[in-house]
């Protein structure tokens, strides 16, 4: 009894560390941190910025005040993001030409450096004297259908600060809708974020129907008293791995996550038979007391 308290003690300790359990899916979980190659990835992405978020605009109609006004509104939500490194957009680009033109009073600017509210005086700034794009648009004005927003991050910035980037671009494009245009939010960090959750519901599910199926073979095929027993022995064993994991800071990867059917195939296999083994111990201590 003074073993199985003892044990228990330990769990319940371990236990604690599931709270702090969290996904990875970065470059750290690909390639050894203390590699060359991973600190000069570092070093160059502290100096050029790192990961970019991609916010596509496709629209019959797409160069036009409401439309940069509605890219606009979006930079503001995201200006206060200490983990943002730089924002390039067309709203960015026309901000300067503004400024300049504010600056130097060309075209008859008024001394204003905001976006143009009218269509005339934006396709001036857009459009150079022979009625083409401005070759420094080119990088975010694909054609006369798609714009985008590219949204670099700092090099160092973790999956929780990526996420809230992620989750207040889909906040505002899902509170501020624009019927004249539909968007698009990719890049590597979504992508990333998306994996992140498919993992967790994934282990959920995985999990969970490991555990049902145990269940069942176990009250079929195991005809012996408390056969359910193995089965709540393993799910301790998984509670203290996944809160060790915890207490040291041992992310959950797509590597790892093959540890846990694995744990609890052969933590059943090995329960099983060790309560067979006392089972049949038992027995021995009955027939000699005899």
């Amino acid at each position: 009894m003074k073993s199985i308290f003892v044990m228990l003690i330990i769990v319940v300790f371990l236990a604690i560390g599931v709270k702090d359990i969290f996904m990875a899916t970065g470059n750290d979980t690909l390639v050894e941190p203390g590699s060359e190659v991973y600190r000069e990835n570092l070093m160059l992405e502290k100096e050029f910025g790192g990961e970019s978020i991609i916010v596509l605009y496709e629209s019959e109609n797409l160069l036009t005040p409401a439309h940069f006004e509605h890219m606009q509104g979006l930079e503001e939500a995201l200006q206060n993001k200490d983990s943002i490194y730089s924002i390039l957009s067309p709203v960015t680009l026309t901000e300067e030409i503004a400024k300049k033109q504010a600056n130097t009073g060309k075209d008859g600017a008024p001394m204003d450096s905001g976006v143009p509210g009218n269509q005339e005086a934006l396709d001036k700034m857009i459009y150079g004297e022979d009625n083409q794009l401005r070759p420094m648009f080119e990088e975010v004005v694909i054609d006369d259908r798609y714009m985008v927003m590219m949204i670099k991050l700092s090099g160092e910035t973790d999956d929780s600060g990526k996420t809230e980037v992620i989750d207040t671009v889909n906040h505002y494009l899902d509170t501020e809708n624009i019927e004249t245009a539909e968007t698009l939010v990719s890049g590597k960090p979504v992508l990333d974020n998306a994996t992140r959750a498919a993992m967790q519901e994934s282990i959920q599910s995985m999990m969970g129907l490991a555990l049902l199926i145990m269940t069942g073979v176990l009250s079929i095929l195991f005809k012996v008293r408390w056969r359910i027993l193995p089965l709540a022995i393993v799910l301790l064993a998984v509670i203290g791995t996944v809160g060790l994991m915890g207490w040291l800071q041992i992310p959950i990867t797509m590597v790892s996550m093959a540890v846990f059917p694995i744990l609890i195939g052969l933590g059943i296999d090995y329960a099983i038979q060790f309560q067979n083994r006392y089972a049949e111990e038992m027995l021995k201590e009955d027939s000699n007391g005899e």
